[in-house]
This record gives C-alpha cells, structure tokens and sequence, in this order.
C-alpha cells in the first residue's frame, strides 16, 4: 500500500495526465485513486490514532462545505473545482494516516514524496532548457510542465516547500539517501526558483537559509552578522550570474524602476488583495462569500495573492479561526515530538528532524501567504499527514521502548547506497 501511496505523490504532483493527452482521456488520477481504495480497504493492519490534526482538518473541511453550498457563486467556475481538489487531497489523507503507522513506513513515504518532487523539477527543468517557458512581466519565466501548478509562483512555492524535507535525510545517522544527491536535488530546485522569476520565492529562500543558519548556530549575534555578509555577496554574485533579464526581476525588490510598471503593481497587489479581502468580509463575515470567490465578489478577475484576504473574503471569521486552529495543532504536534524525542538524539532521529521541517514549512506557508493565495494549496494537508504519523511513531516508541522501535528488521526496505 505504502507503493501506491507513493504513486499517488507522483500523479498529483508531476500530473503526466496533463502533460500528456492521452493519459488525461484515460481519467488516470481518478483510476489510481479507486484501485488505491480498494487495496486499502482489503489491506491488513490499518488502524487509526487519534490526534490534533484530524479535528482540525474537519473543522476546516466543514466550513468550507457550508461556505461553498451557501455562496451564491457556487455555480461559478472555480468553486466547485476547488471543493472537488480539497475532497480528494482528504481522502489522501485519510489513506496516510491509516496506512502508515511505523517509522519505517514514514521514512519511505517522505522519500518518495521528494522523489515525486524531484522527477517533476527535472522535467520542467528539461522543459524550460528546450524553450518551454512563460515570457512575463519583461522576463522569461520558468514554469511547471503540467498545467495546473505550472504558474512560475506556484512553481517555485513547490520547490519551496519541498526543500525543508530535505533536513531528516540529511541528518539521520545511518544515513541511507547519499549527500551528493541531496546536493544535486537542493542545487536544481535552488536553481529552478532563480529561472522562475517568482520574487515571493526568492525571498522565501532567502527566509529558509537565514532560519536553517541561525537556528545551527550557537553565536546567534555572530550569526545574524555573518547571514547579513554572505547574504549581500551571494545577492552581489546573482546580480552578475544570472541574465540580465532576470537581474533586473529580483532588483526591483529594492528598486521599483528596474523592471516594467507592472512589476510594481504586481508587489503593490499583494497589499491590496488584503484590504480588498478586509472589505468583502464585512458583508458576509460568518462564512464568507465562498471558495474562489475572490475575483467574483470584488470585480477585479482575479485571485487575491493574499492568504489572509483570501480565507477572510472567501471562508469569513469562522474559516481563519479553522485556520488558525490547524496552525496551532501543528505547533502543539511539534511540542509532543520535542517532549517524546530523547534529547540526546535529536539531532540525528529522522522522526523528530522531520515533524521539524513540517514546522519549518508551516511557517513558510503562512509568511508566503502575504504573497500568495496557498489557502487550499494540498500542502496544508499533506503536511498534516507527515505530522500526524511523526506523532504516532513516537508514541509507539515511548510504549515499546526506544531499542525495540529500531530493531534490525526495520531497515528491510530498499533504499539508495548507504554513503559513509
């Protein structure tokens, strides 16, 4: 079953059904989904414990349903599309959290989850080298080879997300992924969000560095200092390196006048898509006015770029308090792994290190949020499930003792070479 689930990563992320025709005639996701259910359902040893994020999520699911049957715009374009994707990313989540319930189980999920990510970036990547791109806003942008995900922010926020993921395998001891391929995985996606173009994720990058680096260093002053002097000099030699088009992108983060008008009403937008949120939200501020019904209820044709006008325009004061939930049973998730994690282990437990990085990229989430409308992006969900099992694995550790959680046996999977 764990296959299958992997399998599943694969299709929902690289989408070959978008990028080939014929498989999308063939309703492929829809197929693998039920041929799934149905090894679920005669599969062995399933079993379900409880935790935090399950409430949370069905709380969240449960204002979305009321806010989508009451909009009047439910028959729009848009709304029902998004409900559909949401049922279909719970009902992977559900699959998750019956299903894997071992940390051998977690380990191999995650695996397969970065090499979804990675087939994906390699065949944008290849893509983009055979001319595929998005010219846009006075640069070439590289976009996703599917269609859904192929917008270069949505692009770039993927690759985002994906590289905190990489913390548990880089720090487990034995280690079992080898370093050189981590490398090579951090460099292409690193390299992928540059050709992008996306400010939000250059940023976002910048933010991910600056916290892995301080967050290792023991000097946290010294630290701050020397982030700022490595950070100025690799902003120095991205201004020399990378064509002249996308130099002239990322300086108007500090200079408007480097890029065309649009550029600048674009970063203007995301303050705007808050204050337009702000003020739909007063005449439906229970339930909102329904998902993907930003551009319906303002006029302006388009989506907020705004997590937070988004949930308050869309879902009202009852979607941002289930959000807020999720975000607080996240942070109460990683309170338990720190409290259940022996202390002189954590730096190496791939458990622990992974319910870390499901923190780290909850916080990206929400600060990419001012920059982007990810409320219903299949991370938050996805994210739960890894947080969910971290949680499970570790109590099952703490019931059976910390020898018998790391029996030989638990190793009896395939993996890559181990590297010394």
């Amino acid at each position: 079953m764990i296959w299958l689930l992997g399998g599943y990563m694969w299709l929902y992320v690289h989408r070959p059904f978008e990028v080939w025709p014929t498989l999308g005639a063939m309703q492929l996701e829809r197929g693998y989904m039920l041929l799934m259910l149905l090894v679920w359902f005669v599969s062995p040893g399933k079993g379900f414990s409880f935790n935090r994020n399950h409430l949370a999520l069905l709380i969240f699911a449960l204002v979305l349903a009321a806010s989508w049957l009451l909009s009047p715009y439910a028959s729009k374009p848009g709304p029902t599309e998004v409900v559909d994707n949401f049922c279909k990313v719970a009902v992977f989540y559900i699959l998750v959290i019956t299903t894997v319930r071992e940390e051998k189980s977690l380990r191999l999920l995650a695996l397969m989850f970065m090499a979804s990510i990675g087939l994906y970036t390699m065949h944008s990547f290849w893509e983009f080298l055979c001319g595929r791109y998005q010219w846009r806003m006075g640069t070439r942008r590289m976009i996703g080879v599917d269609v859904t995900f192929s917008d270069p922010n949505f692009f770039a926020s993927t690759l985002l997300y994906a590289l905190p993921m990489v913390l548990p395998f880089w720090n487990e001891r034995p280690r079992r992924v080898p370093r050189l391929l981590m490398l090579g995985f951090i460099g292409l996606a690193l390299m992928c969000i540059l050709l992008t173009g996306s400010r939000a994720g250059f940023m976002g990058t910048c933010l991910l560095g600056a916290l892995l680096y301080l967050g290792s260093a023991k000097r946290k002053l010294l630290a701050i200092l020397s982030a700022s002097v490595i950070g100025g000099l690799a902003f120095l030699i991205l201004s020399v390196a990378l064509p002249e088009d996308l130099q002239n992108r990322y300086l108007t983060i500090v200079d408007s006048s480097r890029g065309p008008a649009n550029a600048q009403t674009s970063a203007d937008g995301r303050l705007e898509g808050f204050l337009w949120g702000v003020y739909v939200w007063q005449s439906s501020p229970l339930l909102g006015h329904g998902p993907s019904s930003f551009a319906y209820v303002t006029g302006r044709g388009g989506q907020a770029h705004n997590l937070y006008g988004q949930v308050l325009s869309e879902l009202g004061a009852l979607g941002a308090l289930a959000l807020l939930l999720l975000v607080l049973c996240f942070w109460l998730n990683w309170r338990e792994t720190k409290r259940l994690t022996v202390p002189e282990l954590v730096q190496h437990d791939f458990v622990y290190q992974l319910s870390r990085a499901v923190t780290i990229n909850v916080f990206l989430m929400l600060v990419m949020g001012w920059a982007g409308h990810n409320l219903f992006r299949y991370n938050w969900q996805w994210l739960a499930a890894f947080s969910a099992v971290a949680v499970c694995c570790l109590r099952k550790r703490q019931e059976v003792g910390y020898e018998a959680t790391f029996a030989p046996s638990e190793f009896d999977y395939p993996t890559l070479p181990v590297q010394a």
